[in-house]
């Protein structure tokens, strides 16, 4: 350094000074990198939960303007907590939370093993009330009646006295739901909606009315048989006929195809599923197997769904492959949610873990 430099040593305060500014900025330095990390890990985890979606046209759309309803299926899983309903419960609890379920649709066998004893039953409460116990399950559960339920007092689940002990509780043996998909993005005139029909398929079964049946079924409420039957289909008819839904999907116990332990239902495929297919049927969601399956043929527009995995399960799926219609199975616990928009339909399959092992998307 030259004589005629200007240079003096910086004072001990002058010193402190630099140092304290200098880890001032540090400390913001690491504060934004930690808030950017932060915002870059809630980013990638919600896409990918499936969240967050891409708009046609550019921008980015939440999951519930895309799919305005959803809601899970649950399927033969009354018992005490036991064979995994507990686990599976919780699991619905978490993924009911994360897509803000509408509601829970259970498709039968809701009490083992003989149903309810009567309206007073405690079983209602140590299956039902005490197992679905999270936030997001104190929704309305749409429920019919699965074979076991027929074992017992088939009249008690229907009563309105279950609704005074649970109010989520709706049971019945055939009904309807409309639903509009109309969310937050229509800006004009919207007629896109959903048609949920609901069956009673018990009564269907041939094997159930043998007179060397092993189990009692309790058929009070009903006509005579093949009236009960004509009735229902006539109705179903007339029901899918004058629907103007963008979607139609009809819930029912039994399978209509399956490749798990009980198979097709024949007296469905003679009955029912040419009603299904007159009508444009979208999906046809299913218990009594206790697995979980998605199946589709190549020769028919409806999606079979089978969710029957709500406690007991690993009871066998029949090995096929997607030419015979199979397109995923699994064997243990879990349930099915559905995500229902204007011109998609997506169906996510869950272990009882909360992983998801399958996913179909239905499209308009």
């Amino acid at each position: 350094m030259g004589a005629g430099d200007d240079y003096r040593h910086a004072s001990d305060e002058e010193e402190a000074l630099i140092v304290s500014k200098t880890r001032e900025e540090l400390r913001a330095n690491d504060s934004r990198r930690f808030w950017i990390v932060v915002s870059l890990l809630l980013l990638v985890s919600v896409l990918g939960l499936g969240l967050l979606y891409s708009r046609a046209g550019g921008g980015i759309i939440t999951r519930q303007e895309e799919f305005p309803l959803n809601f899970l299926v649950i399927g033969d899983w009354g018992r005490n907590g036991f064979y995994n309903q507990s686990l599976v419960a919780s699991q619905m609890g978490r993924v009911g939370e994360l897509l803000d379920i509408d509601f829970v649709i259970s498709v039968g066998d809701n009490f083992y093993n003989t149903g309810l004893t009567g309206v007073k039953d405690p079983k209602f409460t140590t299956s039902f009330s005490r197992i679905y116990t999270a936030p997001s399950l104190q929704k309305p559960w749409y429920t019919i009646l699965g074979n076991h339920d027929y074992m017992g007092d088939a009249l008690a689940q229907l009563d309105p006295a279950m609704t005074q002990r649970d109010s989520r509780w709706y049971c019945r043996r055939e009904f309807e739901l409309r639903r509009s998909l109309c969310g937050s993005l229509n800006t004009g005139a919207c007629e896109s909606s959903v048609d949920l029909f609901f069956i009673d398929t018990t009564p269907f079964i041939d094997e159930y009315w043998m007179p060397n049946a092993t189990q009692t079924f309790d058929w009070r409420g009903l006509a005579p048989r093949q009236e009960q039957l004509r009735s229902q289909v006539e109705r179903l008819d007339r029901l899918l006929a004058s629907s103007r839904a963008t979607w139609k999907i009809v819930v029912g116990h039994h399978t209509m195809h399956s490749f798990g332990r009980h198979g097709d239902s024949v007296e469905l495929l003679d009955q029912i599923l040419p009603v299904l297919e007159a009508h444009d049927v979208d999906a046809y969601i299913n218990g009594h197997d206790h697995c979980l399956e998605h199946i589709k043929h190549s020769d028919s527009k409806i999606t079979f769904i089978t969710s029957g995995a709500g406690s007991k399960s690993w009871q066998g799926i029949r090995p096929a492959t997607v030419a015979n219609g199979l397109h995923f199975a699994y064997d243990g616990q879990g349930f099915v949610s559905a995500s229902v928009g204007r011109s998609s339909f997506l169906l996510e399959f869950y272990d009882a873990f909360g992983n998801v092992l399958h996913t179909t998307h239905l499209r308009k």
